[in-house]
């Protein structure tokens, strides 16, 4: 398995890419996804640490293009979906790990 380097972007890098990391990090841990760092950061040095890394959560709508996966993550802040966004988590780790 390789080291994944996983990016969380909100707003000031702060407050909720804190929520959304601490999400995936129990995701990593259910799927068995050991070999891991999370970084985070605002939605404005989002592009340029992207660079870096494996795959990138938002939880701001982002529409630009950046040359890693990208998945929107706001359920984790909304409460609603986290079941199926866990899921769907967990698999593109395992598939990026792999």
């Amino acid at each position: 398995m390789k080291k994944l380097n996983i990016l969380v972007a909100c707003g000031s890098g702060i407050a909720t890419s804190t929520i959304a990391a601490n999400e995936i990090e129990d995701v990593c841990k259910e799927y068995g996804i050991t070999n891991y760092s999370i970084s985070k950061c605002s939605m404005t040095e989002m592009l340029g640490m992207s660079k870096n890394a494996d795959i990138v959560f938002t939880t701001n709508n982002y529409r630009g293009e950046i040359d890693s996966p990208l998945m929107n993550v706001t359920a984790f802040i909304t409460g609603i979906g986290t079941d199926k966004l866990k899921q769907k988590i967990g698999e593109k780790l395992l598939e990026l790990s792999n």
